[in-house]
């Protein structure tokens, strides 16, 4: 549509100012702020359980032989 044709349906025609560079990095970085802020307690929890699983099944694996000391 050309510049006429927009003016004929009512709609004026102004001049958009481009985006920011530096706008755009400073969301980009603190979305990446965010993710890693989110996974900390997630590896957290993963680390936790993962250590009480280790040590259930070695503790499976090993027998009894602490149980008689």
């Amino acid at each position: 549509m050309i510049g006429s044709g927009i003016e004929e349906i009512g709609l004026e025609t102004t001049e958009v100012r481009p985006e920011s560079t530096g706008r755009d990095i400073a969301i980009g970085v603190g979305g990446i702020i965010v993710v890693i802020a989110a996974a900390i307690p997630i590896v957290w929890g993963l680390l936790a359980v993962g250590t009480m699983a280790y040590a259930l099944v070695s503790g499976m694996l090993a027998g009894s032989a602490g149980a008689e000391l």
